[in-house]
């Protein structure tokens, strides 16, 4: 299906190129939760030689799509380790794209992404870019999530399955299985594949996810990357953040206690790094803030109430290097800002919170759209 270049989204950000990959970076690291993104030069390498090789890739409003018009996401799952040992070499998403495409027995007609945080907001652009597809402004996360059901695809009701997989040793896999084994399933196969794979995943039309997908992801975090590169101080870019992401100032204060517990696996059925940060705020009310993380950020209390939690999305900013900061990176004697972004609202829904609130991560607590605690 050819798409009309007329209908490029009206936002001024119709292309991804090589030259906006630095402001991708710096952008999409908000949507972190602190997980961090150091390490990921490889990746980042990897798609900007893509992009020149190419040429940019086309950003396209969900909205201006025909209805028909066959989509799939494309997303890294495994961990940031073996990523950072051997990035990706770029036949991956032809190879994963394609195996999908023979598997549903349709040519796909445009990239989504599966997550527009991390390295994950990078690969559909590389994706796009070996395909020579265009990108659709848009994501089923808006933040990071372990499982690949954690999706507002999931909640509009798309399939996760069929999935193809390809590793960087040439290994495809195709999955068509129930969204619920799809991720288990997978995992067996990412480890034993060398720790990641490239997948295409969630194969839908446009017009099956404008009910399912958070718009304009990967336009706002350019527009977010921009921005940090450009600030001149630090109220300039907290007011920044405020306006171009809805980012809300929870705390100022120094890092008092960084405290690393044993890695678990447990009824969340993921692995988790748990960290617990204090951060001492400043001023006389000099309250206490205790983040609780598992490989992210997923919980604020001050002075032992809940003031935020996952899916909204919680990040620290050095308030000196006006920088966000990732947990492999944080110090006892940081001075920081606690920043929250809200999660799209499809997130604040009963069945929302369900996936992806703070009890599903194994906190036994409200979160604060629920009205206190539980």
């Amino acid at each position: 299906m050819r798409i009309d270049p007329d209908r490029l989204t009206a936002d001024s950000v119709q292309a991804i190129s090589a030259q906006d990959v630095p402001a991708m970076v710096a952008g999409n690291q908000l949507l972190c939760s602190a997980m961090g993104a150091a390490g990921v030069d490889g990746v980042t390498l990897c798609v900007t030689q893509l992009l020149r090789k190419h040429g940019p890739v086309p950003l396209l409003d969900l909205a201006s799509l025909p209805p028909e018009a066959m989509c799939a996401a494309v997303g890294a799952v495994g961990g940031f380790a073996p990523l950072i040992e051997l990035p990706p070499f770029g036949d991956e998403f032809t190879l994963a794209v394609r195996a999908l495409e023979e598997r549903v027995g349709r040519r796909l007609d445009a990239i989504v992404s599966l997550n527009a945080a991390g390295p994950n907001a990078l690969f559909p652009i590389a994706a796009a870019a070996a395909l020579g597809l265009p990108l659709v402004d848009c994501d089923g996360m808006g933040r990071i999530l372990p499982l690949i059901h954690q999706t507002t695809y999931a909640l509009g009701g798309l399939p996760v399955t069929p999935l193809a997989g390809a590793s960087q040793s040439g290994d495809v896999v195709v999955l068509d299985t129930r969204s619920e084994r799809a991720d288990r399933l997978l995992r067996g196969v990412v480890d034993a594949s060398g720790g990641f794979m490239i997948c295409a995943l969630y194969p839908a039309t446009a017009g099956e996810l404008r009910n399912a997908a958070i718009t304009g992801s990967t336009s706002r975090i350019l527009r977010a990357g921009r921005l940090l590169a450009t600030a001149s101080g630090r109220s300039s870019a907290l007011a920044g953040l405020a306006h171009t992401m809805g980012a809300r100032l929870l705390a100022s204060g120094r890092i008092s206690e960084l405290c690393h517990s044993s890695p678990s696996v447990g009824t969340r059925h993921y692995p988790s790094m748990p960290t617990s940060i204090v951060v001492d705020e400043y001023g006389r009310a000099g309250r206490t803030v205790r983040l609780e993380a598992q490989n992210e950020l997923l919980l604020a209390l001050i002075d032992g109430a809940v003031a935020a939690a996952v899916p909204d999305i919680l990040c620290l900013f050095d308030r000196q290097k006006l920088r966000l900061v990732g947990l492999e990176g944080v110090i006892v004697g940081d001075h920081v800002d606690v920043l929250v972004i809200p999660a799209a609202p499809m997130w604040h829904s009963s069945r929302g919170l369900a996936v992806a609130g703070p009890r599903a991560f194994g906190f036994p607590v409200c979160h604060p759209r629920e009205g206190g605690r539980r």
